[in-house]
């Protein structure tokens, strides 16, 4: 009993330490965010979902295969740098995105790298 409130206490601690406030957004619809991609030579199959929104993928990602694919995420929608003000320079800078830790929406999105309105993403600012 002892360990399991340990456990539970760490995992309290490390669930999320931002300074800033998790906006109370709307949250996005599914319908919104995903696009169904009917596959099969009599497309019967729907199980696949295309993402619609914009997407931080990590440098060391590798796609499945096509077949096991699930959710699809558009090299084109892909973002790389994020434009991060600064509150105390006052100034706007193009920061490199290294992880999504927040999508107030779903749990999903932030798991596929989601970026919509109210999402918390960790940038590089070592070159500042």
């Amino acid at each position: 009993k002892v360990l399991s409130n340990v456990v539970k206490q760490k995992r309290k601690e490390k669930a999320g330490k931002w300074e800033v406030p998790i906006p109370k957004v709307k949250p996005v619809a599914d319908d919104e965010m995903f696009k169904v991609q009917v596959t099969g030579m009599k497309k019967g199959k729907a199980w696949k979902r295309v993402v619609t929104k914009c997407t931080f993928v990590g440098d060391s990602f590798t796609r499945k295969a096509p077949k096991f694919e699930r959710f699809i995420r558009p090299t084109g929608l892909r973002m790389k740098k994020a434009n991060v003000t600064h509150p105390e320079l006052k100034a706007s800078f193009q920061l490199d995105i290294l992880a999504v830790k927040k999508n107030p929406s779903s749990s999903l999105y932030t798991n596929l790298g989601v970026i919509t309105k109210g999402t918390i993403i960790e940038v590089n600012v070592s070159d500042l």
